[in-house]
């Protein structure tokens, strides 16, 4: 009888990785500034992550396909992840806290691809509601989010680290639970032609990624200047964090009815979506709202991320080659993460040159990424008639 891997272990090892994640996001710099770096040391510091996981990101998807072992394969990356936390609050200087962050990246984001497949591939089982177990991901973030501002009122900011080192634990832990996959079989040896027309992703998958990428990568401007736009605004710094909330709470209730949402639009479709909620949202933003209408274009989130992410993974479990589901994961991450780091290099210039009205070059990113879901939907694979081939 074949083992079930439990739902509540699943969502425990999304919980474990997101709540690091949220107290990594908006505190980190906290901390460094606590260990007096100054400003460019901070912006250098927090690069060095970005820059690791470009590297390491699609190495990680292949490593868990390959072994056939993405259980192991997690909780070695969550260990490893904890391990090099550690580091960071031990390291007796910047040189080595920063070899020590690098690593973390390098185990740390290669992760979450992996978990997006292992659980994609329960899901054909029958195992589990992909978006039902996701959701506790996000809800795990806004409890990093809320429990950082409250250690850090109690307990020196080195506390910050050591909750990271618990999330990667409580993951790890977690991930012991879950169901081994077997060792695939190897494939029979083919031609080398047939074998290279085999790996090569479909076209509409990778048109597919290259949407996604500009959907996530238009919020790098949102999530460098959005909240420096609020104060000046006149908001508080806890009414700024309600926003945020408001977001993500959105992309949970989203992710409630992800399965059957994606099983009635389509992958392709949840893009589109997301790209024309990005196109609406920050082309409102560009115009500098008013306080009151800020709340719904938090709504908003659940489209311009939820959907989007969806979208990419419902994407790649339906068209990624056979044996490659993690690979193929890791690597639209990587599109994402390319992106994403051009697009927070420019935000800066962007910002300084525009003000709020540099957010139109954020609709215009989503807009682009809604053609492309387009494009993407018209060169999906068609299914096979049952009369066909006689």
């Amino acid at each position: 009888m074949p083992a079930v891997a439990p739902r509540h272990s699943i969502a425990v090892v999304y919980a474990g990785l997101f709540f690091g994640i949220g107290v990594y996001l908006p505190f980190f710099p906290v901390w460094l500034a606590g260990r007096d770096f100054s400003a460019s040391m901070i912006g250098f510091a927090l690069a060095v992550p970005m820059a690791v996981r470009l590297a390491t990101m699609p190495l990680g998807g292949l490593l868990a396909d390959r072994t056939g072992r993405p259980r192991a394969t997690l909780i070695g990356y969550a260990l490893a992840t904890a391990c090099c936390f550690v580091g960071v609050v031990l390291a007796p200087d910047a040189a080595l806290m920063l070899v020590a962050l690098g690593l973390a990246a390098s185990f740390w984001q290669p992760s979450l691809p992996v978990l997006d497949a292992y659980t994609v591939a329960r899901r054909a089982e029958g195992l589990v509601d992909y978006g039902r177990v996701r959701l506790w991901g996000s809800l795990s973030f806004i409890a990093g989010n809320l429990a950082s501002g409250l250690v850090l009122r109690v307990f020196p900011a080195d506390a910050l680290i050591w909750m990271i080192v618990a999330g990667s634990l409580v993951a790890a832990f977690a991930a012991y639970a879950l169901q081994p996959d077997a060792r695939p079989l190897p494939e029979p040896a083919r031609p080398r032609g047939e074998a290279s027309t085999r790996a090569r992703l479909p076209r509409a998958l990778r048109i597919g990624i290259a949407a996604a990428a500009l959907v996530q990568g238009s919020h790098a401007l949102l999530y460098a200047f959005g909240s420096i736009q609020w104060r000046e605004a006149g908001l508080s710094d806890t009414a700024i964090g309600g926003l945020w909330a408001v977001g993500v709470l959105a992309e949970v209730v989203l992710f409630r009815s992800g399965t059957r949402i994606t099983a009635l639009i389509g992958a392709e479709r949840l893009l589109l979506a997301g790209g024309l909620a990005g196109l609406a949202r920050f082309g409102a933003m560009a115009l500098d709202p008013p306080v009151v209408l800020l709340p719904i274009l938090q709504v908003l989130h659940a489209g311009t991320f939820g959907c989007t992410y969806l979208g990419t993974v419902e994407l790649v479990a339906r068209l990624a080659p056979a044996g490659r589901g993690a690979a193929t994961q890791a690597m639209a991450a990587w599109a994402v993460a390319i992106v994403m780091t051009g697009a927070t290099l420019a935000s800066g210039p962007l910002w300084q040159a525009l003000g709020p009205l540099a957010f139109a070059a954020s609709a215009l990113m989503a807009g682009g990424g809604a053609v492309l879901a387009l494009l993407a939907y018209a060169d999906r694979p068609q299914p096979q008639s049952a009369g066909s081939g006689g």
